[in-house]
């Protein structure tokens, strides 16, 4: 399991005890990357890891009310653009656990799963006679 990237001023505010509004539209950024590398690794099979991400998101709402409502009108769009990066990545977990349930189903069926099916067959074919790492490279080999 692998969990995104964090950013250094995830769990907190700046020192001094209040961030600026572009500061706080950076942690906005920072964090929509996040989920959009969450997403592509989801989307990839890739089993994720969200631990803090409810914190961040938290932090980010409680710096963001603390500011002037002048200020704070202008994380509107970086806030509604962190909103809108929700939906792909939820879309992408619910299909993940889709196609791991449709997986278990089946090998509680008794049908093989294609994808081990093709990593024993590749397992069988590449591996030579004595050798349980698989068929050595000769020197000329790039």
């Amino acid at each position: 399991m692998t969990r995104p990237p964090s950013h250094p001023h995830s769990a907190g505010s700046s020192p001094a005890g209040a961030d600026s509004a572009a500061r706080l539209a950076e942690r906005a950024a920072a964090l929509g990357a996040t989920l959009d590398e969450a997403r592509a690794q989801a989307e990839a099979g890739v089993l994720i890891d969200l631990a803090g991400l409810e914190d961040r998101v938290a932090h980010l709402c409680l710096a963001a009310e603390a500011l002037p409502r002048g200020e704070a009108r202008t994380l509107l769009g970086p806030l509604g653009d962190l909103v809108a990066a929700l939906a792909p990545l939820a879309a992408a977990l619910t299909d993940q656990q889709t196609r791991r349930e449709e997986t278990i189903a089946a090998a509680l069926a008794g049908r093989d799963d294609p994808h081990s099916a093709r990593q024993r067959a590749a397992a069988a074919y590449g591996r030579t006679t004595g050798s349980p790492a698989g068929p050595a490279l000769s020197d000329d080999t790039p």
